[in-house]
């Protein structure tokens, strides 16, 4: 029987052995690592930016890189909205129709440390001064480049270690802080175990795990009666409750052990 890996086809068979086993399981890590599981530091970001063709511009990037975004297009709108939840990371302009950025920032200031980036076309050493006095992070004079945001973006998030608890793939939501899986936004109650093994297995994308390691980092294996059917029982029911018979998060390696993501 045929089965496509990333581009290559394989043929899965009974019976291998020997050099051709060897040969097999050397072609299918090359296959497997070839294809970089992307995951991203999945943040929450609050952007208030007036201009709605360059606001869904950046929101369209930033979805792209797994991050939630609310959008809003003025002043008084920003003030409805940025106190529902909490958020990692603030892009405000500062000339609004119905008010000003800086206003805005200095509302946040009295609440919250969160990171301000201001997008403005305001790039003088005094309206920079000004920004930095309201408590902005750092500034992004208009126009720039979407990529520049990102990475600007980005350095901001891993300073502030946002996404180092979050994970996400698909549709599937990982929060190492509050130890909570969800899967299309529902949560999934999984016990410790199941849990540990997920987290394990998300951590380790793009590679191949073997049962052994399994064992040896998830189980106390001295003194211990376990063996290759613990992992497969706990696999077995990890995928039942994450849905994934079509095996799209965690993909069995015939002869070597499992990876995630496809």
């Amino acid at each position: 029987m045929k089965r496509s890996l990333n581009g290559c086809t394989i043929l899965k068979t009974n019976c291998i052995c020997g050099t051709d086993a060897a040969l097999l399981r050397l072609f299918l890590q090359f296959c497997i690592l070839r294809k970089v599981v992307r995951f991203a530091a999945m943040a929450k970001i609050f952007l208030l930016e007036d201009d709605k063709i360059l606001s869904k511009g950046i929101s369209i990037a930033l979805k792209k890189d797994e991050h939630m975004v609310t959008a809003v297009y003025g002043y008084l709108e920003a003030l409805q909205e940025y106190q529902k939840q909490k958020y990692d990371l603030f892009l405000l302009d500062i000339n609004l129709p119905d008010g000003n950025g800086l206003e805005f920032c200095k509302i946040i200031r009295e609440t919250s440390e969160t990171p301000v980036l201001f997008l403005t076309a305001n790039d003088t050493e005094e309206d920079m001064l000004e920004g930095f006095g309201v408590g902005c992070d750092d500034y992004i004079s208009k126009p720039f480049s979407i990529e520049v945001l990102r990475k600007k973006v980005l350095a901001v998030l891993k300073r502030t270690g946002v996404g180092k608890f979050r994970m996400k793939y698909r549709d599937l939501e990982l929060d190492k802080e509050k130890c909570l899986v969800l899967m299309k936004g529902k949560e999934i109650h999984l016990t410790s175990t199941e849990y540990k093994l997920l987290l394990y297995l998300m951590e380790s994308r793009g590679r191949v795990v073997t049962k052994a390691l399994l064992l040896e980092q998830l189980w106390d294996i001295v003194g211990n009666f376990v063996d290759d059917c613990t992992v497969r029982v706990n696999i077995k029911r990890l995928r039942q409750k994450l849905n994934d018979e079509k095996q799209e998060y965690i993909v069995t390696v015939f002869g070597m052990g499992y990876s995630f993501g496809e």
